[in-house]
């Protein structure tokens, strides 16, 4: 798979549920590819003290585990964002070993990136992930995106079509009921 470098390109205010962000990666190299991640508050916390390059008092899990790395003889050298599905990014860790060995580790993306912002290794995304997510129909000032369905998990879509209901928007709570339903009878084939 043919890897593509990303940075963090920027961090939204809340969104609703309140406790919800919008973080924005962006594609390096002169291209103008977007993605956007819908992260919880404590996720948004980490990555922007990882921005920041804020030491805090005390250890966070994040610092910690960095800690823990360099005393083992562990280096990480990179990550890589190699899955969505349903909202859900998933990411590869790659850890080099004191003999020079790598292995990867599966981790959650915001976690891969606030390590990355710490300990400042390159991020990338595998580029049929970063085509078929990529934000859409960016508005000239970047103020105004689509984001993709995929991008958005199932408790988010039922609360946007309760939204669409209250609101008397039938046709979009309609094409949201479908989806939810969709990703609902994929889940039961599974089980």
């Amino acid at each position: 798979m043919n890897e593509i470098e990303i940075r963090v390109l920027d961090m939204s205010a809340v969104l609703k549920p309140s406790d919800a962000f919008a973080l924005v990666l962006e594609e390096l190299g002169g291209g103008f590819r977007k993605l956007a991640l819908i992260i919880g508050k404590q996720e948004a916390q980490a990555i922007k003290m990882g921005q920041m390059s804020y030491t805090p008092p005390r250890p966070f899990t994040h610092d910690l585990m960095l800690s823990v790395m360099e005393k083992g003889g562990l280096v990480p050298v990179k990550g890589v964002i190699y899955e969505v599905k349903d909202g859900i990014y998933s990411s590869f860790l790659f850890v080099r070993c004191a003999d020079e060995t790598i292995f990867q580790a599966d981790a959650r993306t915001t976690d891969v990136i606030s390590l990355s912002l710490r300990k400042k290794f390159p991020l990338y995304v595998y580029e049929d992930i970063l085509e078929r997510e990529q934000l859409r129909n960016i508005s000239a000032d970047g103020s105004t995106y689509c984001v993709s369905i995929n991008t958005i998990d199932i408790d988010s879509l039922k609360k946007a079509m309760d939204e669409a209901v209250e609101n008397e928007d039938y046709e979009r709570a309609s094409q949201l009921r479908d989806e939810i339903r969709k990703r609902e009878k994929k889940e039961d084939k599974y089980k």
